[in-house]
């Protein structure tokens, strides 16, 4: 029974500090591509080897850990695979909300429209300057 329970023990030390090297790792990072893939295959071996562990078997907490990592694996790579087609749709939308759609007659028409306002604001700007003008030499 001892040297049972010294396999146990070492097997759960030896699972906390894998996965505790692998917390501290970049390969969590939000940045990586593949961030969700690697915590859930983390998580996924810390529940397994805690479950075989609290069985009090130490090859069940080994194989625990191991069916517990390919599981969480392919669930995080199906979050990773979501995140990465979501934010092709987030691009292809906002590529085609910033295009022109408009037609080349409803261009035209904005361009003239604009000609005409700017020739309405330099014609009330000469106005004004001559008005002005015209102040200057009945005060002078």
């Amino acid at each position: 029974m001892f040297k049972y329970n010294n396999r146990l023990k070492f097997v759960s030390l030896a699972a906390a500090m894998m996965l505790t090297a692998g917390c501290s790792s970049s390969a969590f990072d939000s940045d990586n591509e593949n961030s969700a893939r690697n915590r859930g295959a983390a998580g996924g071996a810390l529940l397994g080897a805690t479950m075989g562990a609290l069985a009090g078997d130490a090859t069940l907490a080994a194989q625990g850990a191991a069916v517990g990592g390919v599981a969480g694996g392919v669930a995080g790579s199906m979050k990773d695979l979501d995140d990465s087609r979501q934010g092709d749709r987030n691009q292809v939308l906002a590529d085609g909300i910033s295009q022109d759609n408009r037609s080349d007659a409803e261009k035209r028409v904005a361009e003239l429209e604009a000609e005409i306002r700017i020739r309405e604001l330099e014609q009330k700007l000469a106005e004004m300057e001559a008005a002005d003008k015209a102040k200057d030499t009945e005060e002078g």
